[in-house]
This record gives C-alpha cells, structure tokens and sequence, in this order.
C-alpha cells in the first residue's frame, strides 16, 4: 500500500517553520544549491518518528500514538542530514530531534519578531518600506525586468531574491498586520486590503518552494499598494491607470521580445500583430500559424482554459519572458488540442519542424539533459562484450514522454545471453524511473545499413 503524501498545508507550515535552513543545529545549511543557472532544492522532509515497524525510531515507546505524517512528528532537513538521522537512528533519539526543530523555530522567531504597534502610520510606514523593496526587486531583477531583456543571469539572480528577499518580505506584511489587527477599530480597512494580497503571497510561495505549481496564480495586487500609499499621504496614479501599467510594461517587454528574436527569424516570412496578445505568423514553408502569447510565470491548464475561451483558434502558446515556464500537465493538454506550447526559444527551433515534431519539440539543451540523465542509469550496469547501446526517437525528440526508444546493437562475438541479460538489466533500471522501453536489437551490419526517418541515434554505451 502506498503512503500518502504529504499535504500541502503541512508543508507549507514546515517551511514557515525552517525558514529555508536545515533543522539540524549542525548544520544549519541553506537548503537550496545554485548548480550553473539553476537552483536546486535540497529540502527533505524528515519523520522523527517513521511509519511501519521497520522505520526509524519506531521502537519509541508512544510511537502509535503519535500522527505520523502530522506537523509535530515532521522535521525539515538537508539530503544529508536525512540519510544520517534515519540511518544511523540509534544515535539520534525522538527527543533530540524534537529539541532540534523546537530551538530552530525559537532561533528563528526571535531574528523576526514581529513588534506590538498602536500607532497606524506607523505600520503603514514599515509596510510600506517592504512593498517598496519588492517592486525594485522586480523591476530589477523579475521576469520582464530590462536584465531579462537583455538576456544576463538574471534567471539564478531572481531565484535567490524570491527566497530572501520578496518571500520574507510578504510574509513579515502579513504578520505585521495579523500581530496588530485587534490593536485598531474593527473593520479594520488595512486587513480587508491585506487579504487579496495574502493570497497573492501565498500562491507566490507555493510555486517558488513547492514542486506543484499554483493553477491560479493571482498576480501582485496593485490596490493593497495603493490603499497603502493613499493613507500615507504618498503621491501615487489612480488604481486604474496602475493597473494599466503593470500590464502595459510586460506588453512592451513582450513585444521587444517577439521584435528582437521572431522579427528577423530566417525561418519567419511575415508577421502580423493582431492584438496585445496575438500573432499571425508566416512561415517560409508557406504554413500559417496563430499563434497567442502570454505574461504569466507559470503556463498551467487552468491558464489554457482561460485562453480558450478568449480565442480557441490557436495553433501555439508563446510563455514570452525567460523566466516563465509552463506545467507538464498544461504541455500534455496543448498537444492533446494539437496546439505547440512553448517558451520563447523553443518556438524559435520548433517552427522549422511540422506535425508531431512541431508539438514535441526539445532544444538541444533538453536533449541532451535527458541523454546524460539515462547515461547515468547505464553506467551502473555491466552489459555483456561487444554490446552497444543507442538512444532515438522520441526519447530525444518528444517534450512529453513515458517512453524510451532504445537500439542495442551486437556483433558477431555477442551471446544470446549477453543480449537477453542486458535487455532485462536495462529493463529493470529503467523501470525505476517509471518510463517505457521501446526495446529495437539489431546487429552491427543491420544497424549500418538501417533508413531513418529524422534519424538522431545517439550512442550511450
């Protein structure tokens, strides 16, 4: 029987609860790794008490009765410090445990204590500093940022200011006026004001911390900040003309995107902007694509439907800001509807190909991404001599896949046996990784003289 997962809530609450740092006192490590232009999580979510008999420190004598999977029997740790704690368990007792995750909280809510103020001015003031600090975080450094533009690391430099800047920020806003609300005459407007706001910060910080991205990601509300400034006394353009110009600046962004990568694309005969949000594109092949682009950070199928019912004659979806990216299941969606979804440098590559390829479309980076990844898996294995194995097909080609196309070649000093174990070995590995394998095994001279369509054969081992 499977376990259940974790709930989001729970998780969100030991976020809130780590601050983004190992639980373990010594330690401590920030858990995320810049790798290149990535970021990675390391966050592992540890149960001090483990399901089953066979977990760790299972032999505590409350353990069943004790929620396993609730927030108290739950600790937030590095990948190392996990594998230590629940291997070498004897070592580390449940109270122990405890004490690290309950110093941890006490660390970190002294370092950010939110004060008892009576004077509203003066709140607004602080929150007022906060909303600022955010808006230059994003003009700066954010998806449609002059940086991302222009095509620097701003990507890896973003990510780190969402974690240490903007998230802290939001969530400091929120308790500050959470801590002081029964401070001030109920109704209090600024409350009112803080809750679309809340929701905002909360669907922020699920999707930069939590794999599952939010379907309905609400975007910064302009009115908190203008609530805010307006009982400041602070000079600030109507709401309407403010929400005007926050989509006004990621539609110029946009269209110094679409005019500076697609207007001069070799591939690209002709392109016409219909509105803010659609193109009509002719290609040299004589095809012609409709085609929408879009702002959001994260594509998802809530975003497609949305699309579809403003205009459901498209044939592609551009994410138009570097920074943005779409869901798996959004992906899945499109090509379902026969409709390319992509992010800007993928439409660019994808245009030169049609049909299946046009909707599966990988820049070469992904590919070979992917390529490394089941070079991994082989490398643990010991295939038989004279045994070489190549990828192609859609594991290289297709965007969305559960299947893997394999060529395993043998020469004339190969076995029957040597063929056969190496097709379950790599069988077995890969069925660790929850795809498909499409098996084709054929010999040198066969392999030599084999016609493929569109033919990208890799040889991995």
């Amino acid at each position: 029987m499977n376990r259940k997962a974790i709930s989001i809530n729970i998780t969100r609450q030991l976020w809130a609860q780590c601050g983004g740092y190992c639980q373990n006192p010594q330690c401590n490590r920030w858990l995320f790794a810049d790798i290149d232009e990535e970021t990675v999580s390391l966050a592992n979510v540890a149960h001090i008490i483990g399901h089953g008999k066979a977990g760790p420190r299972t032999e505590y004598e409350l353990a069943d009765f004790v929620d396993k999977d609730g927030i108290s029997n739950l600790i937030m740790l590095c990948l190392d410090c996990h594998k230590i704690v629940d291997e070498l368990e004897q070592k580390f007792s449940v109270e122990e445990i405890r004490k690290w995750k309950s110093e941890h909280i006490r660390r970190l809510t002294s370092l950010f204590s939110i004060p008892n103020i009576t004077n509203e001015r003066e709140l607004l003031l602080e929150i007022n500093d906060l909303l600022d600090e955010n808006r230059t975080v994003f003009e700066e450094y954010g998806p449609f940022s002059k940086r991302a533009l222009d095509g620097g690391d701003v990507q890896k430099i973003w990510r780190r200011r969402c974690l240490d800047a903007l998230l802290p920020n939001n969530q400091r806003i929120i308790n500050l006026i959470e801590r002081n609300k029964r401070n001030f005459v109920y109704p209090w407007q600024l409350y009112r004001e803080m809750l679309g706001y809340k929701i905002h910060a909360d669907a922020f910080r699920d999707n930069c911390l939590l794999a599952e991205k939010i379907n309905d990601y609400k975007l910064f509300p302009p009115e908190f900040d203008y609530f805010v400034k307006k009982e400041l006394g602070i000079p600030i353009m109507e709401l309407e003309a403010r929400t005007g110009e926050g989509l006004e600046f990621r539609y110029n962004t946009i269209s110094v995107f679409i005019q500076q990568f697609l207007a001069n694309h070799s591939f690209i005969k002709e392109m016409e902007e219909w509105n803010k949000a659609r193109l009509y594109v002719t290609l040299i092949d004589g095809r012609n694509l409709r085609v929408f682009v879009t702002h959001t950070y994260f594509f998802t199928e809530y975003t497609f439907d949305k699309i579809m019912v403003i205009n459901p004659n498209i044939d592609a979806v551009i994410c138009s800001s570097p920074n943005a990216t779409y869901t798996e299941q959004a992906k899945i969606l499109c090509i379902q509807q026969n409709i390319g979804l992509f992010k800007l440098v993928e439409f660019m590559g994808a245009i030169r190909k049609s049909a299946e390829e046009f909707l599966n479309y990988l820049v070469n980076a992904e590919k070979s991404e992917r390529f490394k990844d089941f070079s991994h898996i082989l490398d643990r294995l010991a295939l038989g001599n004279g045994l070489e194995v190549y990828l192609f097909g859609s594991f290289l080609r297709r965007k969305i896949y559960r299947d893997i196309d394999i060529m395993l070649v043998y020469n004339e000093g190969s076995t029957r046996k040597d063929i056969d174990d190496a097709v379950d070995a790599i069988t077995r590995a890969v069925r660790e990784e929850r795809s498909k394998l499409d098996f084709t095994v054929c010999s040198k001279i066969e392999f030599l003289s084999l016609k493929l369509n569109n033919d990208n054969r890799t040889r991995v081992k």
